[in-house]
Protein backbone atom coordinates (compact mmCIF):
# COMPACT_ATOMS: atom_id res chain seq x y z
CA UNK A 1 0.00 0.00 0.00
CA UNK A 2 1.50 3.51 -1.06
CA UNK A 3 1.21 5.92 1.56
CA UNK A 4 0.12 9.48 1.30
CA UNK A 5 -0.02 12.61 3.47
CA UNK A 6 -3.57 15.05 2.87
CA UNK A 7 -1.80 17.97 4.71
CA UNK A 8 1.69 17.61 2.80
CA UNK A 9 -0.05 16.88 -0.59
CA UNK A 10 -2.13 20.19 0.42
CA UNK A 11 0.56 22.12 1.16
CA UNK A 12 2.24 21.40 -3.05
CA UNK A 13 -1.48 22.04 -3.91
CA UNK A 14 -1.11 25.14 -2.99
CA UNK A 15 1.96 25.95 -4.04
CA UNK A 16 1.74 24.06 -7.71
CA UNK A 17 -1.54 26.71 -8.16
CA UNK A 18 0.43 30.06 -7.76
CA UNK A 19 2.98 28.75 -10.85
CA UNK A 20 5.49 29.10 -8.52
CA UNK A 21 8.53 26.43 -8.08
CA UNK A 22 10.86 26.80 -5.36
CA UNK A 23 14.11 25.20 -3.96
CA UNK A 24 12.61 24.95 -0.57
CA UNK A 25 9.68 26.42 1.32
CA UNK A 26 9.81 29.11 4.45
CA UNK A 27 8.19 28.45 7.16
CA UNK A 28 5.79 31.08 6.24
CA UNK A 29 4.79 29.49 3.35
CA UNK A 30 4.33 26.44 5.91
CA UNK A 31 1.99 28.42 8.24
CA UNK A 32 -1.60 27.56 9.72
CA UNK A 33 -0.48 23.76 8.03
CA UNK A 34 -1.11 20.53 10.30
CA UNK A 35 2.59 19.08 9.09
CA UNK A 36 4.46 16.19 11.22
CA UNK A 37 8.08 17.85 11.95
CA UNK A 38 9.40 15.12 9.49
CA UNK A 39 7.27 16.80 6.74
CA UNK A 40 8.17 20.18 7.62
CA UNK A 41 11.69 19.71 7.49
CA UNK A 42 11.58 18.45 4.25
CA UNK A 43 9.81 20.63 2.60
CA UNK A 44 11.97 23.08 3.94
CA UNK A 45 14.86 20.86 2.71
CA UNK A 46 13.23 20.22 -0.56
CA UNK A 47 14.46 16.95 -0.10
CA UNK A 48 12.82 15.13 -2.81
CA UNK A 49 13.64 11.68 -1.62
CA UNK A 50 11.98 12.49 2.12
CA UNK A 51 8.98 13.79 0.49
CA UNK A 52 8.09 10.54 -1.80
CA UNK A 53 8.79 8.56 0.86
CA UNK A 54 6.25 10.71 3.49
CA UNK A 55 3.80 10.52 0.82
CA UNK A 56 3.99 13.16 -1.09
CA UNK A 57 2.59 12.97 -5.01
CA UNK A 58 5.47 12.33 -7.54
CA UNK A 59 3.69 15.00 -9.38
CA UNK A 60 3.70 17.71 -7.02
CA UNK A 61 6.91 17.17 -6.47
CA UNK A 62 8.34 17.42 -9.44
CA UNK A 63 5.73 20.43 -10.14
CA UNK A 64 6.94 22.09 -7.28
CA UNK A 65 10.39 21.44 -7.14
CA UNK A 66 11.51 21.54 -10.43
CA UNK A 67 14.48 23.58 -10.46
CA UNK A 68 15.71 20.58 -7.88
CA UNK A 69 15.34 18.18 -10.80
CA UNK A 70 18.32 17.66 -13.43
CA UNK A 71 17.51 18.36 -17.15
Amino acid sequence: MIKTSYPLNKVLTAIARQHATKERLTDDELAGHDLSADERAALKAGDIAALYHLGANPYLIRRVFRPRFPI
